[in-house]
This record gives structure tokens, C-alpha cells and sequence, in this order.
């Protein structure tokens, strides 16, 4: 598939850099006044930067709130301290779970700032700040050589880059297998490489880490004031609590997501839709399994409670069936297919729903000893 480069004529407006704080010449800007975290300490010492903090806890409370991350643009180069400023807030706390609100906001703030950006900024930033080695296909009418189902995709990437993200995006369309590779590139939508990117920004915060030590008085009291609000959070959005021998009773594909679940990880949709049918059909109140979706950083309380309606209400009130063994290793969803966990049962069932039911009856008899299975049972799967 032949291609046009396109390269970024210029460099970032200022507007630009601010709300793209992972580019290149963001990060210079910041680095210019605050070299590293001591000196960004230091800084925020002194009254004059007392906006600095106050935006930046503003910026963090918005993602605790998750509502809209809004630009500051003071015209004023420390205006640029605000996001490391918010990093260090989250840093200090050490929660996971904020952070992955944090991750989550900022994610989402650079992909709708994205859907309006010209290829060659998009471009710019693909190259100049994740080293991915992207190409436009060029204009519509430079494609008409081109197989019509290609005519459609506006870039093109290498596989390893796409690889770096596209396994944390769940849905069919994500997957290698289901895409045109040519020599080792492959064709992206536009929207597609926004996600992607926006992706690889979630991905650097939740990989990052900083050394935190003492923090000025000013600071202090910011974070004292996240942590205050985090705390109601937490306690407003508690998950319901399920005893010990239930979640003994999960196979490991449907305990694992329930333990991400409430620890504030966003799960993909198809792990959504199984955990909840699941926890439907082992007899859970609607209002019970939208307790264990409440921690994650992008609940939004109308649309979960119309979701897990509609999957308890399907066909006349009996509800979906969560999906089998299977489906669920095709979607990336089974820590044993993935050799990441073993459990003999599993390979003895093709179900989720079957591996409870046996299991639980093994619980309430007492049964430790699964050499049962082989004896009693036929094997319905390998791994």
C-alpha cells in the first residue's frame, strides 16, 4: 500500500502544548522552570506560585469527579507546572485507585482535544513523542488506486507500535488477527490512532512513578484535601460486600474481574457484560452488581443502571447468559488460557456458570481432593 508522509511543518502552538502535556515541547517548557521534582518542590513553595497548586488540585478533583479537565491558559509559562504539579498530588497520596481516575480524565481530555487536531500535529505527536513510526495514506483522491475497503483509512503505523497499546482495547477490531498487515504495517482510522494515542497517555501514567518526599505547607493542605475527597468517594461507592465462600466459588476468568472491579480498574466492555450476568444469574440484586461497578473511574450511575437492567431483563426476565469458556478466551478474558492461572476444574467445564456450580458443591461437602474429576468426568477442554 503506497503512502504519502506527511511531516509537521511546525512545531506546537502553545495552546497545543498545554493540552497535550506528554509532547516534547510541553515537557521542555516544564522542564525549563522544574528540572525535577525538587525543584518543582521548591517552587511551589513560594506564594507567587500559589495558583500552580491550586489548579493542579482543581485538575485532580475533576478526575476524582470525573468531569471535564479544563485547559489553563495564563499566558504565563508556569501555567505549564500544573500538570506535573497534579502528578505529584496523586503521587503523594498513593492510591492506586485515584490514580487510575487520574489516568482515566487525562486520557479521555487528549482524545477529545484529538478529534479535532490536523493530521500532520497528530503526526507530529506520534512521532516526536512515542516514536511510533506513523504515515498518512494520503487524500481521499490519492487512495483511488487502492482497494476500496482500504480507501477508508487515513494512516497507516507499524504492528509493534499499534501492539504497544491495542491488547488493552478488548473488542474484536483491536485484535491483530482481524486486521491488514502488509509487510509489517497496517492500515488505522483516524479516530483509531486518536484512541491509540490517548491510550499510550493513560498507559505512561499508570506506568510512572515519583519520589515524593517532604512537601511545602501549601501542598500539604492541597493534598490533605484530595485525600479528604477521595475518602468520601470511596465510602459513597463502597462495592457490597460478597462472603468468602462465594468468591471461592468464582472460576478464576470471573474472580479475577470482580477483583479489578473493585479495586477501581477499568474493565473492557466484554468483561463487563460477563461479570455482570454472571453475578445476575447466581442470584445477585440488580443494585448489589452495580456496587461492585461503582469504583471504576468512568461509572456513571443512569447508564450502569440501565445496562444492568437490560441484561437482568432479557428474555422475559431471565437475563442474559454470561458468555462461555470459549468466547471468553477469545476476548483475552481467561487467566488460565493466557497461562496465567491453573485450575483443574477448568478443564473439566466449558462454562463459568458450570465451574460454580461445582465448585460450590465441593465447598459445601468438603471436598479438597480433585482427583475426582478424572474418575467421574470426561474432559471438555485443554489448554
Amino acid at each position: 500500500m503506497k503512502t504519502k508522509v506527511i511531516t509537521a511543518s511546525a512545531g506546537l502552538t502553545r495552546l497545543q502544548m498545554l493540552r497535550y502535556p506528554f509532547s516534547v515541547e510541553a515537557r521542555e517548557l516544564s522542564q525549563r522552570q522544574a528540572r525535577d521534582v525538587e525543584t518543582l518542590v521548591s517552587l511551589l513553595e513560594t506564594s507567587r506560585n500559589e495558583y500552580v497548586v491550586e489548579e493542579a488540585e482543581n485538575r485532580v478533583i475533576a478526575a476524582l469527579d470525573q468531569s471535564e479537565i479544563l485547559t489553563v491558559n495564563n499566558n504565563d509559562d508556569r501555567d505549564f507546572l500544573i500538570y506535573p504539579t497534579s502528578r505529584l498530588i496523586v503521587e503523594k497520596i498513593g492510591d492506586s485507585r485515584l490514580k487510575e481516575y487520574q489516568a482515566e480524565a487525562e486520557s479521555k481530555a487528549v482524545n477529545g482535544h484529538l478529534e479535532n487536531e490536523k493530521d500532520d500535529i497528530v503526526l507530529h505527536l506520534c512521532k516526536s513523542a512515542f516514536s511510533w513510526q506513523v504515515e498518512s495514506t494520503g487524500k481521499p483522491v490519492q487512495r483511488a488506486s487502492l482497494p476500496l475497503w482500504l480507501r477508508t483509512f487515513d494512516f497507516r503505523m507499524r504492528f509493534e507500535d499499534f501492539l504497544e497499546i491495542a491488547p488493552e482495547f478488548h473488542q474484536s477490531p483491536w485484535k491483530l488477527v482481524n486486521r491488514y498487515l502488509d509487510a509489517g504495517w497496517l492500515p488505522v482510522q483516524g479516530l483509531e490512532l486518536k484512541r491509540l494515542m490517548s491510550g499510550k497517555f493513560k498507559q505512561l501514567i499508570l506506568m510512572s512513578s515519583l519520589e515524593v518526599r517532604t512537601l511545602p505547607a501549601r501542598i500539604t493542605e492541597a493534598v490533605q484535601r484530595v485525600e479528604s475527597e477521595l475518602r468520601g468517594k470511596i465510602k459513597t461507592t463502597q462495592p457490597v460486600k460478597i462472603t468468602e465462600s462465594i468468591v471461592t466459588a468464582f472460576p478464576p476468568c470471573i474472580r479475577q474481574m470482580h477483583e479489578d472491579s473493585i479495586r477501581g480498574k477499568n474493565l473492557p466492555h466484554e468483561a463487563r457484560f460477563a461479570l455482570a450476568a454472571f453475578l445476575l444469574k447466581i442470584g445477585m440484586s440488580q443494585q448489589e452488581v452495580l456496587g461492585v461497578f461503582k469504583s471504576s473511574p468512568d461509572f456513571v450511575s443512569s447508564l450502569a443502571e440501565y445496562q444492568v437492567r437490560h441484561i437482568s431483563s432479557k428474555s422475559g426476565g431471565e437475563g442474559y447468559t454470561p458468555p462461555g469458556c470459549r468466547k471468553l478466551q477469545g476476548n483475552g478474558l481467561c487467566p488460565v488460557y493466557q497461562g496465567l492461572e491453573y485450575d483443574p476444574l477448568c478443564e473439566y467445564v466449558k462454562h463459568p456458570l458450570g465451574f460454580y456450580k461445582t465448585r460450590a458443591w465441593e465447598i459445601m461437602k468438603g471436598i479438597e481432593n480433585h482427583s475426582w474429576y478424572a474418575s467421574k468426568r470426561k474432559k471438555q477442554q485443554s489448554f
